[in-house]
C-alpha cells in the first residue's frame, strides 16, 4: 500500500509540473523569415556589401527565434526556389519578415528586385529577368499576421540608367530608387531612403541602414515602428541628412523583435511570531516556516534589536528616461520635408532648412487631406507623427509651364517641326535671322558686313 501510494504521490507531481510548466510557459508563436543578399552581380556594377548585410540580419533573426530561409547571390533561377520554400513555411506562421540587400528599380510604380544573372536591355526583360516585388507580398499577406518588410535595395544601379535610355520617351516611368507600395492590413514595409534617392552602400562593412536596424532589432520590448523612428535617426546622422530611411505601415497592433521574458514572482515565506512564556519573559522570541502542511520546525532567533528597521528605499518617483533622444529642430524639419515629398507636395530639398516651399507645401496637404491637424506652418513632432501616418499621393501632381500631364508624369511639351517652345509653354516659330551680311563690295565676291565693318576672305 505504502509502493502504491509512493507511486500515485510521483505520478501526481509529475502531472502538476507538466500543468505548471505549460502555465508559466505558453508556447512560443512561429516566426519565419527570408533574407536575401545579392552582390556579385553579372552583367552591371557588383555591390560591396548586401552578402555582409544579409548574412548580419540572417544571424540576428535566427537568434530572436525566427526561422530564416536564405540565400546569397541568388540566379532568377534560384530566388524563385528561395521564395517558394520560404511562402510554404511561412503557412502557419504567426509573423513573417522578409529582408533583401541588393540592386533594386522601380518601372511604372513597379519595383523589381534584381537576381546576379539578370541582364536588363529594354522594358520585356524584366518580367523574365527580375524578380517582382508585389509577388512576395502577395505570398506575405494572404495569412492574416505580422508582415515585416526591409528594403535595403535602393543602391545606385547602372541598370535603371540603361533602361532609361532605351526607353525613349517612356523613360520617365524609370525611378531613381524605389516606388512606395500600398500595403495590405498588418504590414509594415521599411526602406532604406526616400522615394527618388539612393542608398549608400557603405564606407564599413554594412551599409548605414542594415547597421542601424543591426543596432535597434534585438532591444527588448522595442516596438517595431518605435524601432524605425531610431533607425532613421541613426541613418540620417552617418549619412549627414542625405539618406533618410522611411516606412509605410498598415500594423495594426505592436511587434517586437525581442520580447523580455516575464519574471516570476516567487512568494515570500511568512514568518509567525510563537507567544513568548509567562514565566520567561526575556526569552528570545520563537518563529516558524509556514511553507506545508509538515511538521512545524521551530527556530530559534537572535534577539530582537529594538531599534526599527530602516524603512526601504522607495522608488517610485524614479523616471526611466527613453533611451531615444528627441529629435533637434533641423532634424525634425528635415524629416518632414521628405514626408511632404512623399506624399507628392514638393517641398524642395530635403535640407532642414524650413522656408517658403516647405511652408507652401504644408498649406497644400492642408487643403487636399483635411484630416491633417495643422495648429502652425512649422515643423513639430505632432505633426511629424501625422505625416508618418500617411499613404500615396496626397497633393495633385502639379507640371511646369513646358510640361503635359500624361498618365499620371510630367512630360516636356513637344511642338512640331520647325517650332519650339517658350518659356511660357507655348509653341512658336523663329524669325530667321542674319547675323551677318554678303555684300558685294571690297576686292572680290568673297566679303560680309558684320556689326559696320566690311570683311574680305
Amino acid at each position: 500500500m505504502t509502493k502504491l501510494t509512493s507511486i500515485a504521490g510521483v505520478i501526481s507531481a509529475f502531472i502538476l509540473f507538466a500543468l505548471l510548466t505549460g502555465i508559466a510557459s505558453p508556447a512560443k508563436a512561429e516566426r519565419v523569415a527570408l533574407v536575401v543578399g545579392n552582390a556579385q552581380y553579372e552583367h552591371t556594377q557588383p555591390l560591396a556589401n548586401p552578402r555582409n548585410d544579409a548574412e548580419a540580419i540572417a544571424a540576428a533573426l535566427r537568434d530572436l527565434d525566427f526561422k530564416v530561409f536564405d540565400g546569397y547571390d541568388l540566379t532568377r533561377e534560384s530566388f524563385e526556389d528561395l521564395i517558394r520554400n520560404f511562402a510554404r513555411g511561412a503557412q502557419t506562421a504567426d509573423a513573417a519578415a522578409f529582408y533583401y540587400a541588393g540592386h533594386g528599380l522601380e518601372v511604372g510604380s513597379i519595383n523589381y528586385l534584381v537576381p546576379v544573372d539578370a541582364k536588363i536591355s529594354d522594358e520585356a526583360d524584366l518580367k523574365f529577368e527580375a524578380i517582382n516585388l508585389n509577388d512576395i507580398l502577395g505570398f506575405m499577406e494572404r495569412e492574416q499576421r505580422t508582415n515585416l518588410i526591409f528594403l535595403d535595395a535602393c543602391r545606385d544601379n547602372p541598370m535603371a540608367r540603361n533602361l532609361s535610355l532605351n526607353m525613349g520617351t517612356r523613360s520617365v516611368a524609370v525611378g531613381r530608387g524605389l516606388a512606395p507600395v500600398d500595403t495590405g492590413v498588418g504590414t509594415l514595409i521599411a526602406y532604406a531612403t526616400q522615394p527618388g534617392n539612393v542608398a549608400l552602400d557603405g564606407a564599413g562593412r554594412h551599409s548605414p541602414f542594415t547597421s542601424a536596424l543591426l543596432d535597434h532589432i534585438a532591444t527588448p520590448d522595442l516596438d517595431v515602428a518605435i524601432m524605425m523612428r531610431s533607425v532613421r535617426r541613426d541613418v540620417m546622422q552617418a549619412t549627414s541628412g542625405h539618406q533618410i530611411p522611411w516606412s509605410s505601415s498598415s500594423l495594426t497592433g505592436s511587434f517586437a523583435f525581442q520580447v523580455q521574458p516575464k519574471q516570476t514572482e516567487v512568494p515570500t515565506p511568512k514568518l509567525t511570531v510563537a507567544p513568548q512564556p509567562a514565566a520567561l519573559p526575556q526569552a528570545p522570541v520563537v518563529s516558524e516556516v509556514a511553507r506545508d502542511p509538515e511538521p512545524k520546525t521551530e527556530i530559534a532567533l537572535a534577539a530582537i534589536d529594538p531599534t526599527p528597521p530602516e524603512t526601504p528605499q522607495d522608488n517610485t518617483d524614479i523616471v526611466l528616461k527613453p533611451d531615444v533622444a528627441p529629435l533637434s529642430e533641423r532634424d525634425l524639419a528635415r524629416l518632414s520635408q521628405a514626408d511632404l515629398n512623399r506624399l507628392g507636395c514638393n517641398a524642395g530639398i530635403e535640407d532642414g532648412i524650413w522656408g517658403r516651399k516647405s511652408r507652401d507645401a504644408l498649406e497644400r496637404l492642408a487643403k487636399h487631406a483635411p484630416s491633417v491637424e495643422i495648429a502652425t506652418l512649422e515643423p513639430t513632432a505632432q505633426l511629424l507623427r501625422q505625416l508618418e501616418g500617411l499613404n500615396g499621393r496626397i497633393c495633385p501632381l502639379v507640371c511646369g509651364a513646358t510640361e503635359d500631364l500624361i498618365d499620371g508624369a510630367c512630360l516636356r511639351k513637344t511642338c512640331a517641326k520647325g517650332q519650339r517652345l517658350s518659356s511660357r509653354g507655348q509653341c512658336y516659330t523663329p524669325k530667321a535671322t542674319t547675323s551677318r551680311q554678303r555684300s558685294t563690295s571690297g576686292s572680290g565676291s568673297n566679303c560680309f558686313s558684320l556689326n559696320g565693318q566690311t570683311f574680305c576672305q
